[in-house]
């Protein structure tokens, strides 16, 4: 069995934490990031702890016509509705 070169590992972990942030920047919740990439939630969730420690910008995206503030609204009531 022949081990990776490291600078490809690195690479393609660079490139699944890239996509990890894109897709939380995007809404989706850690399990459903997990199971679009087909990896662990507890990956999903430590790379985004390594991202926030290294500084990267997490800040959700507004839907189309949405401000920030009507984000959170709208999210505040999905949780308190079920919805």
């Amino acid at each position: 069995m022949v081990a990776e070169e490291r600078a490809t590992y690195e690479d393609r972990s660079r490139q699944r934490r890239d996509q990890i942030v894109e897709l939380h920047r995007q809404g989706l919740k850690g399990y459903e990031i997990a199971r679009e990439l087909s990896v662990s939630a507890g990956l999903v969730s430590t790379r985004l702890k390594e991202a926030r420690s290294a500084g990267v910008d997490l800040t959700r995206y507004a839907a189309a016509g949405e401000t920030h503030d009507q984000g959170q609204a709208c999210s505040a009531q999905r949780r308190h509705t079920g919805s």
